[in-house]
């Protein structure tokens, strides 16, 4: 472990030091490493592109990470069987420490990435120049639609429903999210077990989602009730990496590392048949052929093979060809095509015949880490340690159109959805990106004002758009965009429900009056047409569609079977809403706190005074008690679309951000408003947080950082703002104030890279 030379020179010894210690235990591969270091009780992160950083010398790693990587390698033996984790003050971890403080000591200030570092001149002439992008050819035709933040920095994969209606993403800790991928917005979040989720499968008729992972215990859950359906399929011993469902979704297929692949009956949970038994090693990706058979492709270093699963025996000769370890595969539909990925890049490889289908496909950086066809087998999709996605011909091996960025970090998996006008990427950062295919042609060219308003919205300044007043100028209160974003309806002070146009700001004729003094919603038809209003005397024998309540002390549960009321004297009560029954907890009385139940209906917060209490509504035991920090009596509440965080706001103008998966809850102070907060809102995706106050102005708080997210306030109310609302697609805000205007601004798209430049 010699420390001499200059910084490129020293990292690259670092480098093969570690690859020297990795062959000594064993060689375990990336994903090895990645599910030793996640399932330790150390809870040590080691994404495989960051260990690819690390064995290739592309960057020195934070000290952190740097000892955890060399922590798990210590936890194998000479053969490659696992042993205990060393503590982090073992004797063994100090030679790499110092080593580590002496590149530290060399590293140059900036660049902040060395990897961006062009390579000093001594050492040119020693790198093999990247073979030069297959010229794109044809356009094709996708474009950012979406930035999906996810619970967690490290995602493991993402997967389409057949229908194209959801999108999936797993993260560390068995999390799994799942959003519109077409509008981008959250529906909900999945507790999928105690360890990571490493593959998924939606069925084919869109009703079951297949989750498998660490923990060696396949689950199916409803995507639609986010609950499990039956049991945990309870065989594989190890890690289970690939999992399908067979044409008909009656059989799911998994693979495990305790060499086993099994099948089980979707509908009991039992196993369907005896485990096909094998030396399979590590499965990449199984698939179901149309004739019925199954295929694995089983990933080794450097070396695939092919295994017909019902046969019990291997295809052909094994697929040589990739010079670094292969990290992803994919199967087209038709089993005949198979991709696989890996640090040289990514190979085609005919299933019949074994052969190679033309040379790597590599872009500048030819690390890639996955690999997805399109369901017409015309596109292959690879995604890239540069953070891009790539598009290739399988046909021609030539690239089609020019990547596709949207990203920061490196790209772990890709997924088009089944009639291939969507893609979605994910990797390492807290992000999934969604791309469309947009068919139009390009228009005329925009006019000199169109121009400027797009300029305006790079550089992330909101667009005011013509402010509409109330019939007598009658003070309006909380508003609320129907589901569709075709309406805007807003709660006046004379008792009734107004509704606009949200583009024009015209007027619509649907006009609702408040005839019952007790709590009022509304409802949406699932057919469309107008919105009905509802009171505790008008309740009917079914439950409530889309209920949405313009009130504060007022909230309906997701699935419109409960209403819950809050009171003045901090008391409570929940009622049926179908039968017009009650669950009091205490007699509701006049409006003075608020209430809010989390997008899931599994959460129920209500304020009382300077505090919050958190409730399960399915138990109403509380989970957690006396949420303070607030100076003043808490007013405004809005859980996030995943229900992770709770915003709440005070009459002093004081806004917190609850983060309610840490244990316990801790909070962020939002730099807020000078009056009392009225109302906030959650963007659809979770990234905005907006407030409306007494100080006559709107805010735009980034969720994330909990600072402000475009600047100055939003102003020209000339009164209290009492509500504030975002449009179903996040691309409007609309705010109703004491003034009886309300006005709306077109949001900047958040993801620009200028905007996120300013």
């Amino acid at each position: 472990m010699g420390t001499d030379g200059n910084f490129e020179e020293e990292l690259s010894r670092l480098a093969g030091d570690l690859r020297q210690l990795r062959i000594e235990r064993g060689n375990p591969s990336y994903r090895k490493l990645e599910a030793r270091a996640a399932k330790s009780r150390t809870a040590l992160r080691l994404p495989v592109a960051t260990q690819s950083d690390a064995f290739r010398g592309k960057r020195l790693l934070g000290l952190d990470t740097l000892m955890a990587l060399v922590r798990i390698l210590y936890a194998y033996d000479e053969y490659g069987r696992e042993a205990a984790v060393p503590p982090h003050n073992s004797p063994r971890l100090e030679p790499w420490r110092t080593r580590w403080r002496t590149l530290a000591a060399l590293q140059p200030p900036a660049p902040d990435r060395i990897r961006d570092l062009p390579p000093p001149g001594n050492l040119q002439a020693l790198r093999r120049p990247a073979p030069p992008l297959p010229a794109p050819t044809g356009s094709h035709g996708f474009a950012l639609a979406h930035r999906l933040t996810t619970r967690a920095h490290d995602n493991w994969g993402a997967v389409f429903s057949p229908d194209g209606r959801l999108v999936a993403a797993a993260s560390r800790g068995g999390v799994v999210q799942l959003w519109e991928p077409v509008r981008g917005r959250a529906v909900g979040v999945l507790d999928a077990g105690p360890e990571n989720v490493l593959a998924m499968a939606f069925s084919p008729d869109s009703r079951t989602l297949a989750t498998v992972g660490v923990d060696s215990t396949p689950r199916l859950w409803d995507p639609v009730t986010l609950t499990q359906v039956g049991p945990p399929m309870v065989g594989h011993e190890e890690t289970v990496r690939a999992v399908a469902f067979s044409a008909d979704g009656r059989v799911l297929i998994t693979a495990s590392d305790d060499e086993t692949v099994r099948r089980w009956d979707t509908a009991t949970g039992e196993p369907a048949g005896t485990p096909l038994i094998g030396h399979f090693g590590e499965v990449g990706s199984v698939a179901c052929l149309p004739d019925g058979g199954l295929m694995a492709a089983l990933k080794g270093k450097h070396v695939i093979r092919l295994w017909d699963l019902v046969a019990g025996a291997s295809v052909g000769e094994p697929l040589t060809g990739h010079v670094g370890e292969v990290l992803g595969m994919a199967f087209s539909q038709d089993g005949r095509l198979l991709a696989t990925a890996g640090d040289d890049g990514t190979r085609l490889w005919n299933t019949t015949t074994g052969a190679a289908v033309g040379g790597p496909l590599q872009g500048p950086d030819p690390a890639t880490w996955g690999a997805a066809f399109s369901r017409d087998g015309r596109l292959l999709a690879t995604a890239c340690d540069d953070g891009t996605v790539r598009l290739w011909d399988p046909a021609t091996g030539g690239s089609v159109g020019e990547p596709l960025v949207g990203n920061d970090w490196s790209l772990h998996e890709v997924a088009f959805s089944f009639d291939g006008r969507m893609l979605a990427a994910c990797g390492e950062g807290d992000t999934v990106v969604i791309y469309h295919r947009d068919p139009a042609e390009a228009g005329p060219v925009p006019s000199l004002g169109a121009r400027s308003v797009a300029a305006a919205l790079r550089r992330g300044h909101p667009v005011p758009l013509p402010a509409v007043s109330s019939t007598n100028g009658t003070p309006l209160r909380r508003l609320a965009f129907a589901p569709d974003g075709d309406r805007l309806l807003v709660h006046s002070a004379d008792r009734r429900v107004l509704t606009w146009d949200p583009e024009t700001g015209d007027p619509l004729p649907e006009t609702l009056s408040l005839l019952a003094d007790g709590p009022w919603g509304l409802e949406f038809p699932e057919e469309g047409g107008p919105a009905r209003l509802w009171s505790r005397d008008t309740a009917g024998p079914e439950p409530l569609r889309s209920p949405l309540s313009l009130v504060q002390h007022v909230a309906f549960t997701p699935d419109g079977r409960r209403v819950v009321m809050t009171g003045g004297r901090g008391n409570w009560a929940i009622s049926r809403t179908a039968a017009g029954g009650s669950e009091a907890i205490a007699d509701p009385a006049p409006e003075r706190l608020a209430v809010s139940v989390s997008p899931d209906g599994r959460s129920l917060a209500v304020a009382e005074g300077q505090t919050v209490n958190v409730f399960d509504l399915a138990t109403l035991v509380p989970v957690e008690r006396d949420l303070g920090s607030h100076a003043a009596e808490v007013r405004a509440m809005a859980f996030s679309p995943d229900g992770s965080v709770l915003a709440t706001g005070d009459i002093g103008g004081g806004v917190r951000l609850w983060d309610l998966t840490a244990r316990p809850p801790h909070s962020r102070q939002v730099l807020a408003h000078t009056g009392a907060v009225h109302d906030l809102a959650f963007s659809p995706d979770g990234r905005l947080l907006a407030g409306a106050a007494s100080d006559g102005t709107a805010q735009l708080w980034d969720a994330h950082t909990a600072e402000s997210a475009v600047g100055l306030p939003l102003t020209g109310h000339s009164g209290a703002v009492r509500g504030v609302a975002f449009s179903p697609d996040g691309s409007l805000l609309a705010t109703a104030g004491d003034d009886g205007t309300v006005r709306r601004w077109v949001l900047p798209d958040p993801y620009a890279p200028t905007a996120r430049a300013r």
